[in-house]
């Protein structure tokens, strides 16, 4: 039993022996050859903007051309409408194509200051829309007519803003190097 026990307490220490006399000896001098090559790691948590790139076109080509596109010519065959004192009061594709454009899976343009004025755009025609679809008054008389009337001016102006902030986008956009294969505003 002795003998047991004395074995248990000696090959452990016979173990660490070895593992130490191992450790021991003097280091070398050269490092290992790994071939492995380390590079640092960017310290900026912020995302840097593209001032061009492969983003932007990637963004434009995978659908933002298109959405781009239909709601440059949506909102410019509303507003034309409206400017040639047509009634106008199917603005479902408008409505449609902004909805296509907040809803697009790609959302961010990585051109920042392209990206705002797109957003900027949507928010501008999103706005005006809605003006104009809550005095449009429907089959319901309006209580007071005048203000009716410029409420729906107001909503009207929102839309320009909007078309000129897609008309910003667009330009960026091709200072960028993103170039529509049909011109939108023609």
């Amino acid at each position: 039993m002795r003998v047991r026990s004395l074995r248990l307490l000696l090959v452990p220490a016979a173990v660490g022996a070895v593992l130490l006399t191992g450790c021991s000896g003097e280091p070398k001098n050269a490092a290992p050859d790994t071939h492995v090559s380390f590079k640092p790691v960017p310290t900026a948590t912020s995302v840097e903007p593209t001032r061009s790139g492969t983003g932007v076109i990637q963004w434009y080509q995978s659908g933002g051309a298109e959405l781009l596109g239909n709601l440059i010519s949506a909102a410019r065959i509303a507003q034309g409408s409206h400017e040639a004192d047509k009634a106008y009061i199917d603005l479902g594709d408008l409505s449609a194509r902004l909805e296509a454009a907040r809803g697009y899976t790609v959302a961010y343009i990585p051109d920042q200051k392209t990206h705002e004025t797109w957003t900027k755009a949507r928010q501008h025609l999103s706005s005006g829309l809605a003006t104009v679809l809550n005095t449009s008054g429907l089959g319901v008389v309006q209580a007071d007519p005048s203000k009716a009337a410029q409420t729906t001016a107001e909503g009207w102006a929102e839309i320009g803003q909007g078309i000129e902030g897609l008309r910003e986008t667009d330009n960026q956009l091709r200072a960028l190097g993103c170039v529509p294969t049909k011109d939108p505003w023609k």
